[in-house]
Parts: C-alpha cells; structure tokens; sequence
C-alpha cells in the first residue's frame, strides 16, 4: 500500500471491517473464541459444496478403508477445524501479546529444533505441513525464537496482503515469499531459521510424482535442493490443537540424517511418510480442502 488515504476507498471496506472485527473479537476468552469458530465450522458445512466435495474426494483417496458414514462424520470435523483455524488466524495477528502468552502451548521434542537453532554454524530448516492451526503456532515460535523466517504464498488481495505480512511480521523476522528463492537461500545462508511447508500442489513446474497416502501428487523438490545448497537441517514438524480446545501441541522431530539423499524421489518419500503418520493420528486436522491431487501424471484425468 503506497499511502494510508488508499483504505479510504470502497474496495478496501472488506479488508477493514475485519481488521475492526478481529481486534475486538481476540478480548473474548480464548475457550469462547475456538467454541465460537467450531459452531461457525458446523453452521457453514451445509452451504460449503464445492469445498466439501474436494474434501470428501480427498478423504476417500487417503481414507480407502473408511465407510461412507465415516467419512462424511469426518469430513464434517474438517470444516468445523477450518473455520476454528479462520479464529485462530485473528488470535495471531491481532491479540496482544501479554494474553497470547498465556494460551497453553505443550512441546514435545523441541530440543530438536532449538539444537539447529542456537548452533550459529548450523541453519535450521523447520520442515512444517499445512494442519490448520499453523497460525498461531507460527506465531509462538516467531515470539520464541529469533530470527525466524517464514515462507509463505503471496494473497492475491494486495490489502489482505499487507495487512497479513504486517501482522505476521510483527512476531517473526522476515516473511519470505514461496517464489523468492533467492531470499530463502540468503536467510538459510546466514544461519538463520526457516519455517517451509511443500505439501500442497503447486503445479508441475520443480516437482515430480511421489504417493501421498497411496496415490501419487506433484510433490515439490525444494527442500532437498535447499538442504543442498545451505547445508541446513531439516528438521520435521507439525502441530495440533488440544481435542477439548484448551491449547496446542507442538510436535518436533530429530533432524532427518543422510537429507538430502541424492534421490529426490525418496527425499519426498521420507517426508511423506512423516506427514501420513501424523495426519492419522489427527486426520481431521489436516488442511483437506485444499486439492493436493489437482495435477496429475500424464495420461490421467481428474479425480476432482
């Protein structure tokens, strides 16, 4: 935004009205708002078609062993962890800082990271996935640790996009976008830490095929080539929110030995297999809305 008088205009009344919103929703009680974001989750699910069937199509590629009944009692836990992660993304732009400290935040292993982390000969590449509450866990460990990058899709919106960046970058070093590799190698270079999460489709263009829960998607190879030209390590994690919505869980895993291998097949592989564990053990958690099987190998059609 080149002049604050722009958010005058009509095209931006969107964009301040929930800017006005978010700020005075976040002084609720924490317990209130993520209650408030499943109801919103429940209400919605009806009139959502389109994203429910993309849902539901994933869910039954991933889910083969599940009866219909099964999947839609799921599909419908999908959409309420969706809309709680739209309340969690206030939570982390918008609540001052002296109440986000006090939401419950249990780690499990972050010694793995803080090792890379505090190492100023080593750059740690923070290997995440998309389960919906990265946000606010994005936000904590921007707080906890610096500096701390963030690699992220730029909004098409350009005042969404400014006001998301301005938030973000309220509690993390620098946000970097997907597309910039230059500045991620740069960040990587410098020893610093860098959050990356490769597991949506971005298209053909730097991928290659590998199974995600048995059926294969464009799987991107930047973290191996990162990995190569910084020496950085990578180290796998994701996040959950707490079954009776009192906090999170942020699990952190030991940095992969041997990565890059040198095959990028089975560097995909590897995280796959990591990103499969965890979904099962939180499978309505995971960001199905999204169309991870959208580009398909040759001669394949569709399955959306």
């Amino acid at each position: 935004m080149k002049s604050k008088w722009q958010w005058l205009l009509p095209k931006y009344w969107g964009v301040l009205l929930f800017v006005g919103f978010g700020r005075l929703f976040v002084c609720l009680p924490f317990s209130w708002q993520l209650k408030f974001g499943r109801l919103l989750g429940r209400l919605s699910y009806p009139f959502l078609k389109r994203r429910k069937h993309i849902t539901m199509t994933n869910l039954r590629v991933a889910f083969p062993e599940k009866s219909q009944q099964e999947l839609q009692a799921l599909c419908k836990k999908c959409f309420e962890s969706i809309a709680i992660s739209g309340i969690e993304m206030m939570i982390a732009w918008f609540m001052p800082k002296r109440r986000f400290a006090k939401i419950k935040m249990d780690t499990h292993g972050m010694e793995n990271f803080e090792n890379a982390h505090n190492d100023p000969n080593t750059a740690a590449l923070m290997l995440g996935c998309h389960f919906t509450c990265m946000e606010v866990i994005g936000r904590y460990i921007g707080e906890h640790y610096k500096p701390f990058y963030l690699v992220y899709q730029k909004h098409k919106s350009v005042a969404f996009e400014h006001v998301m960046t301005g938030a973000r970058q309220a509690y993390v070093t620098q946000c970097l976008q997907r597309k910039n590799v230059v500045s991620i190698v740069k960040a990587l270079k410098r020893k610093s830490s860098v959050w990356y999460a490769p597991d949506q489709d971005f298209g053909r263009e730097r991928s290659i095929f590998v199974p995600f829960f048995g059926t294969n998607c464009a799987t991107l190879v930047a973290t191996s080539w990162l990995a190569d030209k910084t020496g950085a390590k990578v180290i796998p994690c994701y996040y959950v929110r707490k079954d009776d919505l009192s906090g999170y869980d942020i699990f952190v895993l030991p940095a992969l030995e041997n990565f890059p291998s040198g095959d990028d097949y089975q560097d995909a592989r590897r995280y796959h297999e990591f990103l499969e564990a965890a979904i099962k053990q939180h499978p309505d958690q995971y960001l199905w809305q999204h169309r991870r099987y959208k580009t398909r190998p040759s001669g394949e059609g569709t399955i959306y």
